[in-house]
């Protein structure tokens, strides 16, 4: 009678598991020093070399939340997912060696490969000289971290986008590599986790005492940074001092933000507000109210109305760029006699109604929008389509050109 195979004990586990690492370690590593060597330099490291290598390698990835920074489980464990993924499926174009690689990967094997002149000593065996000259066109090579460094700020960016809220808290990524602690060999990769609450107060605004939140951004590595403006760069002459002054917004003002922004997530909406600030861009409404002009990665949408109260600067509204309240709305009404109720009605008072590739493809609406300088939002939907949450669920040419009083003919005419 055959006897039954016994299980496998928890220290044999962990030994095959070891063993298969190192095999897939080494099947990495052979092809890319090959790779960035254009040639078979891999068949020249005699095997105590390669176990030295491996002994001295950089580790994967390890999310922990920052020194005497408590991160709630639940966070960090969907921060460790998120960035796991990520870096399991984005790549680094290392075209001038002819491939490209996991960013996962680059971690481990990339920079191992570059701190391996340095792991490898001229006199440990006979081809040690040709190896190390071989790698040195790589090892001295910056471009290759530099590009890393650029894809995993981005990275950090998108889980920042998604997690800091106004108000509410900021989080932000942090990563670094050190060498290996109590005892153990290699360099780990570490990424911190941050969170840090926002600022508020209480400002007293035409009578009444209103809480308002202070605006900034958390930057990936550096932590929260506050927007301040100072009055020149608000055109404000004749201020007894130009100090820079902090920003807070009202409550009011964020909620506008999300109901108009009604198309990307809150947060993203909140940190295009932030990269908006940092290059504030000026002007007036009718009424000689200071506004500052919203813009999308880049492609103006709206204004902030300001106030200066108390020295600190406060936004007291978001108007979106084609309501009655801005330069283009005023301009909206005079060419096509658009008000304030028929913006709402047609909702294009709302980012949602932009985000359909049919309303810039009839003349007449494209005519009415670039006439009256909103052209912008017309090209919004190549740039924002593929983040964007919600899209108009209204016809919206055919609500246009029959409230506005077009030929029937018009509806199908395409853009020539």
């Amino acid at each position: 009678m055959a006897q039954r195979k016994k299980k496998p004990s928890g220290h044999q586990i962990q030994a095959i598991t070891q063993a298969q690492h190192r095999n897939e370690f080494m099947r990495k590593l052979k092809s890319f020093v090959n790779n960035v060597c254009g040639e078979d330099i891999y068949s020249l490291l005699p095997i105590k070399i390669l176990e030295r290598i491996y002994k001295l390698r950089f580790h994967s990835i390890t999310t922990v939340p920052a020194a005497g920074i408590l991160v709630p489980n639940k966070l960090l464990e969907a921060q460790k997912y998120i960035l796991s993924e990520c870096l399991k499926r984005e790549t680094l174009d290392l075209s001038k060696y002819g491939f490209k690689v996991l960013l996962d990967d680059y971690l481990t094997i990339g920079l191992t490969v570059f701190a391996m002149r340095h792991i490898i000593r001229d006199n440990d065996f006979p081809n040690a000289a040709k190896v190390k000259s071989a790698l040195l066109n790589y090892c001295t090579d910056e471009e290759p971290y530099d590009h890393f460094y650029i894809r995993l700020l981005a990275i950090f960016e998108a889980i920042g986008w998604s997690t800091s809220k106004l108000g509410i808290c900021f989080y932000w990524l942090k990563y670094e590599s050190k060498l290996a602690e109590k005892g153990k060999l290699g360099i780990n990769n570490i990424v911190e986790v941050y969170i840090q609450e926002g600022e508020s107060r209480r400002i007293k605004i035409n009578g009444t005492v209103r809480p308002v939140i202070r605006l900034g951004w958390a930057n990936p590595f550096d932590g929260i940074d506050w927007i301040m403006l100072k009055p020149s760069a608000l055109n404000i002459k004749g201020a007894i001092s130009d100090n820079p002054m902090k920003v807070y917004i009202q409550s009011h003002a964020l909620r506008r933000l999300a109901e108009r922004i009604d198309s990307i997530e809150a947060s993203l909406a909140q940190y295009n507000m932030y990269t908006s600030f940092l290059d504030a861009k000026v002007c007036y409404d009718n009424y000689h109210n200071l506004m500052i002009e919203y813009r999308i990665f880049g492609t103006k949408a709206g204004y902030f109305r300001i106030d200066i109260v108390e020295n600190v600067v406060v936004i007291r509204t978001f108007l979106f760029l084609t309501q009655s309240g801005t330069p283009e709305g005023q301009l909206l009404w005079k060419n096509a006699g658009l008000q304030k109720l028929d913006t709402s009605y047609l909702a294009i008072d709302k980012l949602s109604t932009f985000m359909s590739s049919d309303i810039g493809n009839n003349k007449n609406i494209r005519k009415i929008f670039e006439d009256s300088g909103c052209q912008c939002l017309l090209g919004l939907y190549n740039s924002v389509n593929d983040i964007c949450t919600k899209q108009s669920t209204k016809p919206t040419i055919e609500l246009m050109l029959d409230y506005l009083g077009f030929n029937e003919k018009h509806i199908q005419e395409a853009v020539v």
